[in-house]
C-alpha cells in the first residue's frame, strides 16, 4: 500500500533547493531510509545511510490541458506500487505551470503512515524555509521507529500491556461479526470509491449535537455509521475497525513511520433508544479503544469472531484529522493536497476528510464482493442521516436512516 504527502508549490521554486531540503528529511528520519527483506515473522529492516534523492520532474504544462494531465498523473503514480526491498519511497513533481507545481513524496505504507505524513510536510516547509533565508527551525524528530518497535516488543514481553490485553478480552468476548451482502460468485478483488458531501451548515449542526452529548464529532460520525449498518443488517451488536495513531508517549509524536494501529469498535445499541443515547454507548467505546490502543491489532481476541467468514476489519471507519491546509516557506506558498485515488484494503471503508465547505464522504468498497448499487444507498443513507441529526437529535438510533 502506498501513502503519499502530496502538496502543491506556488511560486518561484528552484528544484535544486527542493532537493536538497528533500534530502534533508529524509537524513532527519531512519524510516525513510529503510528497506525491507522477508515476510511475516521474518521481516527485517535495514536503514540506509543518506544519499542523493531521484527528484522525478514531469513538465505537464506543455500538456494541452495540464490540470487534465496532473490528475491522470496522479492516479498513475499512486496506482504504481512501490518495492520496499529497493526503496521506501519515490519523490515526483509535476510542473503545472510557471510557479506552480505539485509534489508527491509517495511513500510504502511500512514506513509512515497518516500522522507521519504530516510530520514530514511540516519539516519540509520548515527546511524551505531557512533555505530561502526564512528563520524557521524544523522541531526536532521523534524517538527513531526502531527504538519504537524495541519499546513495544519490551512492552510486551514484560507484561506492560497486560491490563490492555485484558481490556480487549473482556470487550470483544462474545463478538458475531454481522455479514454484508456480497456477491454470490465473488470477482476479482478492486478498489471502487462512492463519494459524497456533509456542507458547512450539516457539519455545523453535528459539532453542536456532540457537544450536547457531552461528546465528539467523531463519535457521533461513528454513531451514523452504525445506524447505517444496523440497517443494512439488522445487528444491533455492531463492530468497526478503525486506525488510531498510537502516539500516546509525547516523543512519538514527530516520529515518522508506521505506528498507527488497528482497533475495533464494538458497540452494542437498543434501536429504540434516542440518538443522544446511543452517542454515549459510542463514546465509551471509543474512549475505551483510545485508552487501550497500544496492543498490536495482530494479537486482538478475533481468532473465534473471524472464524464465521468475516473479518473484523471487513469494515473501517476514519476521520482525517483537519490538516493544515497552506502554510509559506519564504515566498513559496504550499497547499496540502489530500488525494481520494489511493485505493483501500478493506472490504468498506468509510473516509471523512475535513475541508473548508464540510466533509468529503469517501465509501471505498471492494467491488469484486461488494454490489455497486449497495454501497450507493449506503451512502445516500449516510449523508441523509447525518443532515437529519444535525437538525433534530429527538429521534431514535433505529430510525436515523
Amino acid at each position: 500500500m502506498n501513502c503519499p504527502m502530496m502538496c502543491r508549490i506556488r511560486g518561484p521554486l528552484e528544484t535544486h533547493v527542493l532537493r536538497r531540503c528533500l534530502e534533508a528529511v529524509m537524513s532527519r528520519h531512519e524510516s525513510l531510509r529503510s528497506v525491507f527483506r522477508g515476510g511475516g515473522r521474518n521481516l527485517r529492516q535495514r536503514v540506509r545511510a543518506s544519499a542523493p534523492v531521484d527528484l522525478r520532474v514531469r513538465h505537464l504544462d506543455r500538456e494541452p490541458d495540464p490540470e487534465r494531465a496532473l490528475r491522470e498523473a496522479v492516479a498513475e503514480e499512486l496506482a504504481t506500487r512501490i518495492d520496499p526491498t529497493q526503496t521506501a519511497f519515490r519523490v515526483t513533481l509535476w510542473r503545472v505551470a510557471d510557479g506552480d507545481h505539485v509534489l508527491c513524496l509517495n511513500m510504502h505504507h511500512l514506513v509512515t503512515d497518516s500522522w507521519s505524513c504530516g510530520v514530514v510536510f511540516q519539516d519540509l516547509c520548515a527546511l524551505l524555509d531557512q533555505a530561502r533565508g526564512g528563520g524557521a527551525e524544523p522541531l526536532p524528530p521523534g524517538l527513531p521507529f526502531s527504538a519504537f518497535a524495541a519499546w513495544q516488543r519490551a512492552a510486551l514481553d514484560g507484561g506492560e500491556l497486560r491490563g490492555q490485553q485484558e481490556y480487549w478480552h473482556d470487550r470483544l468476548a462474545g463478538l458475531t461479526l454481522p455479514a454484508l451482502p456480497t456477491r454470490d460468485v465473488p470477482g476479482e478483488r478492486r478498489t471502487a470509491l462512492v463519494r459524497r458531501e456533509l456542507d458547512r451548515a450539516t457539519v455545523a449542526g453535528l459539532r453542536d449535537a456532540a457537544r450536547a452529548g457531552g461528546s465528539t464529532l467523531f463519535s457521533l460520525l461513528l454513531t451514523l455509521y452504525y445506524a447505517v449498518l444496523y440497517r443494512a443488517t439488522g445487528h444491533t451488536d455492531l463492530a468497526v475497525a478503525s486506525l488510531y495513531a498510537n502516539r500516546t508517549r509525547p516523543e512519538l509524536r514527530r516520529t515518522v513511520g508506521f505506528l498507527a494501529n488497528m482497533v475495533v469498535l464494538r458497540t452494542r445499541f437498543d434501536p429504540a433508544a434516542g440518538v443522544l443515547e446511543a452517542l454515549r454507548a459510542t463514546h465509551s467505546t471509543v474512549t475505551g479503544a483510545f485508552l487501550n490502543q497500544g496492543v498490536p491489532y495482530q494479537l486482538l481476541p478475533l481468532r473465534e469472531a473471524q472464524g464465521q467468514g468475516s473479518r473484523a476489519d471487513d469494515i473501517v471507519f476514519q476521520m482525517l484529522a483537519e490538516p493544515v491546509y497552506s502554510t509559506t516557506a519564504a515566498d513559496l506558498r504550499l497547499e496540502v493536497l489530500v488525494p481520494d485515488g489511493v485505493g483501500s484494503r478493506f472490504e468498506l471503508e468509510l473516509v471523512l476528510v475535513p475541508h473548508d465547505a464540510g466533509f468529503h464522504v469517501l465509501l471505498f468498497y471492494n467491488e469484486g464482493r461488494l454490489d455497486e448499487k449497495f454501497v450507493t444507498e449506503l451512502s445516500e443513507r449516510y449523508v441523509a442521516a447525518a443532515e437529519r441529526v444535525s437538525q433534530n437529535t429527538d429521534l431514535s438510533f433505529g430510525r436515523v436512516c
